[in-house]
């Protein structure tokens, strides 16, 4: 029996609307490592090219060199947040990974009895939901009248996020991730079916802009817990041991440092000891 000629399918070529060379790839891939630490693998190019493309057709560009044309222009440094927004993703809700809470409100009352004030870093705040949660645990580890003052800082790299985070205004369907009874407690409804953290709540909370890979943070003060949980995925190894080694002097010496579950920093040992499920410690001198 003869056997008939393999069949060979004609390889399909998806157009795009406009051209992305592996040139305009690699200009991307270095200028968000440069300013944002971001390490993007070859592998992302087709996510690249979906997350951008919405920005080159709003601002009328003709592709992608001229995106990165714009980027790297003076014009263009307002439209950097929006680039660095677009290729990350910022995905939170009320009490992500919730196992750290407890840890937290453990720790803060530990603290406390040494210390009336307590100081917690959001070192990727987004949104807010995640500062927020930080201030409604260190609130509900203190029940009575006698509270210690407690302060959040929120930092993240983009400033549309910030303000966000600085009203507290989240819809109905993230209000309803909160454990029960917290909504009504630390929330007031608004007239169009949203909530508004309230003031008190508000008040324990200072956004403000810090790219973590910039040389000169404008923190100085010491806190108890430093949060930084799914930002550091995006760098590489070098990057995210920078970035520990410069948290390491601003972790009070019993303070806790609570990373992303996917996220690793065994290469760190010289600056922090694992000290249960992505807790970590100052390591032992």
């Amino acid at each position: 029996m003869n056997k008939l000629p393999p069949v060979v399918l004609p390889k399909i070529e998806f157009s795009r609307e406009f051209a992305f060379s592996d040139a305009d790839f690699e200009r991307i891939r270095k200028l968000i490592y440069k300013e944002a630490g971001i390490s993007l693998n070859p592998s992302k190019k087709d996510m690249v090219y979906g997350r951008l493309v919405r920005r080159i057709r709003e601002l009328k560009l003709p592709g992608f060199a001229a995106y990165v044309d714009f980027l790297e222009s003076i014009s263009g440094k307002r439209e950097f947040e929006q680039f660095v927004n677009a290729l990350t993703t910022n995905l939170t809700f009320f009490f992500r990974e919730e196992h750290h809470f407890p840890i937290l409100a453990e720790h803060l009352k530990k603290k406390a009895a040494a210390s009336g004030e307590l100081a917690i870093w959001c070192a990727a705040s987004s949104t807010g939901e995640e500062p927020y949660s930080l201030a409604i645990t260190a609130l509900e580890a203190f029940p009575g009248t006698s509270k210690p003052n407690v302060s959040v800082l929120a930092t993240d790299l983009d400033t549309s996020v910030l303000e966000t985070g600085r009203k507290g205004i989240y819809p109905a369907d993230k209000i309803a991730r909160l454990p029960a009874g917290h909504a009504v407690k630390y929330f007031d409804k608004l007239p169009d079916g949203s909530y508004q953290a309230k003031q008190a709540l508000r008040s324990m909370i200072t956004f403000q802009r810090l790219n973590l890979i910039e040389s000169n943070w404008s923190v100085r003060k010491q806190f108890d817990a430093i949060f930084c949980r799914n930002v550091m995925i995006y760098f590489d190894r070098d990057t995210q041991f920078g970035v520990l080694k410069r948290f390491a002097p601003l972790l009070k010496p019993d303070g806790l440092l609570f990373v992303g579950h996917s996220e690793n920093f065994y290469f760190a040992s010289d600056y922090f000891h694992l000290r249960g499920k992505t807790v970590y410690e100052h390591a032992k001198k």
